[in-house]
Formats: C-alpha cells, structure tokens, sequence
C-alpha cells in the first residue's frame, strides 16, 4: 500500500509529536526540587559567669602566729564562699577576728571600694571564727567580682570532652 505511493503521499508519523507529549507530561509530574537544607543558628552564647574573690591584702593576725594567720584567711573565704555574685565595685574592708569567736567589719582604708557597703552575701553567714586567739586580729579584705566566658560544650566545656591533653 505504502510501496506505490509517492513519497508525498505517504501519511506522516506523528510519532515525534507523540514523544514530546509524553516528555512534557513526565516533566509536569516531575516534584520540584527541595530546597537546600540551611544549617540552624548557632545557639546563643552563654551568659558570662560570675567569680567572687576574696584578696586578704594584710593580715594582721600574722603576728599571732603563722598557724592564726592560715586560719583567719580561711575564716575569710568561707564568709565570701556562699558569694556567686554581688553588684557594684571591688569592696575593701577590715574584717577583725575578736577572740570571743566572733567577727567585726569596719570600712576599709581610703581608696577604691573604700565606703562601699559590704555584700549581704558576706553578712549571712554566722559572724563567728574558729581560730583561738589571745587578742583581736585584723585582716585588709578586697572582695571583687570578675566575668568569665561561660564554655561551650563543643569547646569541651561543660560536657568535660577534651581536657587537652591530646593535642595534635
């Protein structure tokens, strides 16, 4: 049937038409792409962390004894122990130790932190010592406060990951 007709005559194959249909169709079905995974915000830093200190600048309770004298500066830290911050400046004062076992607080000597009040986080605890004393004593007391940067726990912090001693 085909063999006799001229080559004009033949019916055109409307095959390629049918293919373009097809890819078309797959193509519309076809799911777009998800968009690329943006990585989260790294969490926010920490707040800083608060460290209280106290410096015995002089300890007059040396001259009573070397022991007196390790005694009444470990008196001194536990009154500031209960102390995870306080506002304001350094605070310098003289804290004497009474040999009834109690404590007294007087401002300290002229200079900065000189007249600021004494933290309430140092009043609470009981005024009362342990060291055996003859006489009174004094010990020059600087209390300050300092901010440090609170660890990440991908920097080993709080998690204890790495303590660096296996470094490269």
């Amino acid at each position: 049937m085909f063999g006799c007709m001229k080559r004009d005559e033949r019916p055109r194959r409307r095959y390629p038409l049918l293919a373009i249909a097809v890819v078309v169709a797959a193509c519309a079905r076809a799911k777009a792409p998800a968009p690329a995974e943006v990585p989260p915000p790294p969490p926010p830093a920490p707040p800083p962390l608060q460290a209280v200190s106290a410096v015995v600048v002089a300890n007059d309770c040396a001259r009573l004894g070397k022991a007196n004298a390790k005694m009444a500066e470990a008196a001194m830290n536990q009154l500031v122990d209960g102390c995870g911050s306080f506002k304001g400046e350094p605070v310098r004062f003289i804290a004497q130790l009474l040999p009834d076992g109690s404590i007294q607080f007087q401002p300290g000597p002229p200079g900065p932190g000189q007249g600021a009040p004494i933290p309430i986080c140092v009043l609470e605890h009981p005024l009362k010592h342990r060291v055996k004393l003859q006489a009174a004593c004094s010990l020059d007391v600087r209390l300050e406060q300092t901010s440090v940067a609170a660890p990440h726990a991908a920097d080993g912090g709080a998690d204890g990951a790495s303590d660096g001693a296996s470094q490269p």
